[in-house]
């Protein structure tokens, strides 16, 4: 069995037994994560590792990897800056399929999960490297830097590659992308039910919908149901309710047209993102305008239906609704995220 072969194995193996919401080290991540940060929830988090650890079969693996090996071992800084309960999984997944080495600093919203599960995986391949520390200037040896977070912390840690001499060629950072719904007024009660997914499982997530296109005068009453009957299934974070409360008064005392219902709050106007809850609901009279805007705003990824996002005609990065936190290990070469392939 060659190196690569134990790797595959030996992540796949932790992730089956991290599918059970019983196994000892997840559920006591899950624990520990639950109590450290209030907007997260139990069912939130039970989907962000049940998703993350059935993709990581290990024909799903091999398939990503293919017969890709490193022939020189590199160090890889890992800053892992999202706001999800599985911040930075795709790039440590990556390094330490292709038997990099990486030194991992995790956000301050989920400190948890991938240590334990790293750990986990080490004892079956003692092999593997993917350290876990708590660093602000890549350390000392970095070949390779890898970041998501916000734009004010991607600027910190451009700097900071600057004088660790880790130059442009060797880091991707990658800032405040905004993901954007666009509809068009036909949506089927499943692609609804996506849509509510993507803008509510998650309350500070990057890849959260924060802003939905409609066609002018379509009726936001179908996707507030979708809304409000994705809260009976995932309920809102406790402090979530009260953190609404300002943005709605703002708007009833500005004469905004809103809705609210269970941890959400959906405002009609001009497409800018809002905070934790809050859907932004902007209207089009015709696809050419939104085209136009995806062209000048910083978008990172577009959610629409297969049909739409023919005729929407974007060349960036699309999914499907209920696809925006189900990021498959599929498409591109895992390892040019490396620059290393």
């Amino acid at each position: 069995m060659s190196d690569l072969d134990e790797r595959i194995a030996a992540l796949a193996a932790t992730a089956r037994a991290w599918r059970d919401p019983e196994h000892s080290a997840r559920a006591e991540a899950a624990r520990r994560t639950l109590a450290h940060h209030d907007l997260y929830t139990a069912e939130a988090l039970a989907f962000a590792v049940n998703q993350a650890m059935h993709a990581a079969a290990e024909v799903s693996l091999r398939r990503w990897v293919g017969r890709y090996e490193a022939t020189e071992s590199a160090r890889v800084a890992v800053w892992a800056g999202d706001p999800e309960p599985l911040a930075g999984w795709r790039d440590v997944l990556a390094v330490a399929l292709s038997g990099h080495r990486a030194v991992v600093r995790q956000p301050e919203t989920s400190p948890f999960f991938l240590p334990a599960f790293f750990e986990e995986v080490r004892q079956h391949d003692p092999s593997l490297d993917v350290r876990f520390e708590d660093w602000e200037t890549p350390p000392e040896g970095s070949d390779i830097v890898l970041g998501a977070g916000t734009d004010e912390a991607m600027g910190r840690l451009e700097a900071r590659c600057d004088e660790a001499g880790v130059g442009a060629a060797r880091r991707r950072l990658r800032g405040e992308g905004l993901t954007v719904a666009v509809t068009d007024g036909k949506e089927a009660a499943d692609e609804r039910i996506g849509l509510a997914e993507d803008a509510l499982l998650y309350a500070e997530a990057r890849r959260r919908v924060r802003v939905l296109w409609a066609p002018e005068g379509t009726s936001p009453d179908p996707l507030l149901d979708a809304l409000s009957g994705f809260r009976e299934l995932f309920p809102a974070p406790p402090p979530l309710d009260g953190r609404l409360q300002m943005p709605r008064a703002f708007l009833e005392a500005a004469g905004t047209s809103h809705a609210w219902g269970p941890g959400f709050l959906v405002s009609r106007g001009a497409p800018e993102p809002q905070p934790a809850g809050h859907l932004r609901w902007s209207e089009y009279r015709g696809l050419d305008e939104v085209r136009t805007w995806l062209g000048e705003a910083r978008v990172g990824l577009v959610v629409a239906a297969p049909r739409v996002a023919k005729r929407l005609g974007w060349d960036g990065p699309t999914a499907v609704p209920g696809d925006a936190h189900r990021p498959r290990l599929e498409g591109r070469d895992p390892f040019d995220l490396l620059g290393l392939g």
